[in-house]
């Protein structure tokens, strides 16, 4: 497992790496005004992503290894046409970008959708290697057109950024589509009606937990910018890519925890490893938290330039937030894997309520520090139910969730396989 999560761990890092490279760019070349209006249009696309994912997400790791493939791949593609459809009105009667980056932002979400549904394809059949690497190549293809269009053409514009979003996201459509042929056996569609069914139900219960949780982390992205202007927009959004780098470990961890808690039939064994690496992300990320708190403010400043050297007191603000919702991450995995995708969905609820009933008391009395700080209440709240849940339903003690001699040996039984592996290849 862990051979896995390491190869997951080097294709988050190069993710990460990219968007950081991609965030210095574009702070240095294009400000922060023109970094807001990109963060909406990232954001605009992620809001095609999730209503799609009510049908071409989550719920497809789950239900492949029970359903006939070609029956889900079909609805997904079909449920993705509904999609496009509906986020278009969306994003067009709520004016959530300019018009004039409209059309560009339903071209590319289209794009994307349907390469994520591919990504979902792979992962559910535990494809994890290719799954990763078609999401690392999507990110170095964005950076690379990126860096392009500003260092060789000078377009110091938010259309360098779309032009590079065309390169990527397009050649990751032909990339996904092409391995999907190769490596998934299709199958005569059957039980069309069952699918829909088992689609809907769980997909919807899922995506409403993914959409609340989009809600908890870019709604305040339209507070600030109807309360403090796209340039503070623009900082704290640097400030937020930054602390989600933060998420690495979380992340690797569930691209490899999901599929494998989804298709194993020891609910002990997954709740065993659930807890381990719950225990395991706490203290990394608390490490990694602590060398961000211990970077001075001018580095920061060198970073991403002089116009975004307030950042370190929005990751300060941040840093609850960020352990609480990296251990979210985990025990969001094990619900969903398990098939109990609701209490995610409450979990985010909670978080949703939070955050709308205290979201313009804490911007307006402390600014963007009162944004990082009620984004830190918000994780908070949704990882109390989820804990209290995984507690209650597991008949869990206060001592389950320290760390013991057994969460250590299994560490060090994964490390041994995995050096082991390394050693053989």
């Amino acid at each position: 497992m862990f051979k896995l999560i390491a190869t997951s761990l080097g294709a988050k890092i190069i993710t990460a790496v990219s968007s950081l490279l991609i965030v210095i760019i574009g702070s240095h070349y294009l400000g922060a005004k023109n970094m807001g209006d990109i963060s909406l249009i990232v954001l605009a696309i992620t809001i095609f992503i999730q209503i799609n994912n009510i049908v071409g997400g989550g719920a497809l790791v789950y239900l492949l290894p029970r359903h006939n493939t070609t029956s889900l791949l079909v609805l997904s593609y079909l449920w993705a046409i509904v999609t496009i459809f509906i986020s278009t009105i969306v994003i067009v009667v709520l004016h959530l970008v300019d018009s004039i980056y409209i059309w560009h932002t339903v071209i590319l979400a289209s794009l994307f959708v349907f390469s994520n549904i591919h990504w979902m394809v792979f992962l559910a059949k535990e494809r994890i290697n290719l799954y990763n690497i078609l999401q690392a190549t999507n990110i170095l293809l964005l950076l690379t057109g990126f860096s392009i269009f500003i260092f060789v053409f000078h377009e110091n514009s938010v259309f360098s950024y779309i032009k590079a979003l065309y390169i990527a996201y397009g050649l990751s459509f032909f990339l996904s589509s092409a391995f999907l042929l190769k490596h998934i056996r299709f199958q005569r569609p059957n039980n069309i009606s069952a699918s829909i069914s088992e689609l809907f139900r769980f997909g919807s219960i899922m995506q409403t937990a993914n959409i609340l949780q989009l809600f908890n982390y870019r709604f305040l992205y339209y507070l600030i910018e109807q309360m403090l202007g796209k340039t503070l927009l623009g900082i704290y959004s640097v400030g937020n890519q930054v602390s989600e780098g933060v998420w690495l470990m979380s992340n690797s961890a569930s691209t490899v925890l999901y599929p494998k808690i989804s298709n194993s039939t020891d609910q002990n064994h997954a709740l065993r490893i659930t807890l381990s690496f719950t225990k395991g992300i706490g203290i990394i990320t608390l490490f990694i938290i602590l060398v961000l708190w211990l970077l001075p403010a001018t580095f920061y400043g060198w970073v991403f330039g002089q116009e975004f050297t307030s950042v370190k007191p929005i990751i300060l603000s941040l840093s609850g937030g960020i352990f609480f919702l990296s251990l979210s991450k985990i025990l969001s995995n094990y619900f969903s894997g398990i098939g109990k995708p609701q209490v995610n969905t409450v979990a985010s609820g909670i978080g949703a309520v939070v955050l709308a009933s205290l979201g313009y008391f804490f911007i307006s009395r402390w600014h963007l520090i009162g944004a990082g700080l009620i984004a830190s209440l918000t994780y908070f709240s949704g990882f109390c139910y989820q804990f209290i849940q995984l507690k209650k339903h597991n008949n869990l003690t206060i001592s389950d969730f320290k760390l013991t001699s057994t969460d250590k040996d299994f560490f060090r039984k994964e490390f041994k396989q995995f050096f082991k592996k390394s050693n053989h290849q």
